[in-house]
């Protein structure tokens, strides 16, 4: 890329940018671009009526457990979106009943399912970065199902004694992405740069991927 144009485009620059469009992509995936299931009205529905999205957000798919410290679950460092949430009390597990905040006084005042550990009634309630967790006396381990943060990709490499760089898979980090949304990305990735083509072939398919969400 550039290299008959003044200057080169670093391995750095270009991975940077492809991340860039990876986690826009992600974005994307993740709900902005999908077609509503509730008529011609409504909320865009995201990934969980996409069978075929969710496919290809298997490998950021993560079953993970968090413990549960004075009625509160830190949330993984990667966590994204969350998919299920059950409590594991050491005996059993027990569903999770996820409610807004403007219900807590509601259901702590249920005269019916109230929140309890003898019944085995749990209520969690998301904030930035934990889940509050009632009853406050609620005790064992969050089990949750979610969407993680994709992980940056990175071209390592080694300098040889001409003093070149030379790749090294060691200190690479790959695509977690199936190859042809590798592809696709990729794709996204070269319109950000003043990359000359033989044909526009590339760079009018970025260009409509990344302003339409179509693949």
């Amino acid at each position: 890329m550039r290299q008959n144009q003044s200057g080169s485009i670093s391995t750095t620059d270009f991975f940077n940018a492809w991340n860039t469009e990876q986690n826009a992509y992600f974005s994307d995936e993740l709900g902005k671009w999908q077609n509503r299931n509730n008529g011609k009205s409504g909320n865009n529905t995201g990934l969980i009526m996409n069978e075929t999205i969710m496919t290809d957000l298997a490998a950021f798919t993560i079953p993970g457990s968090v413990t549960i410290a004075s009625g509160v679950a830190t949330k993984p460092s990667d966590f994204i979106y969350g998919l299920a949430r059950r409590l594991d009390d050491g005996t059993s597990e027990n569903l999770v009943t996820k409610i807004n905040h403007g219900q807590i006084w509601y259901v702590n005042n249920d005269v019916i399912d109230p929140p309890s550990v003898t019944d085995g009634t749990y209520y969690i309630i998301e904030y930035e970065d934990y889940y509050k967790v009632l009853p406050d006396t609620a005790t064992g381990d969050l089990l949750l199902d979610y969407i993680a943060q994709p992980v940056d990709v990175i071209w390592g490499y080694t300098w040889d004694a001409q003093n070149r760089k030379v790749y090294n898979a060691g200190l690479s980090i790959q695509p977690q992405w199936k190859t042809p949304t590798i592809i696709q990305i990729t794709k996204r990735a070269l319109t950000s740069f003043g990359v000359s083509y033989k044909d526009k072939d590339f760079e009018n398919f970025g260009k409509a991927n990344t302003a339409t969400g179509d693949s």
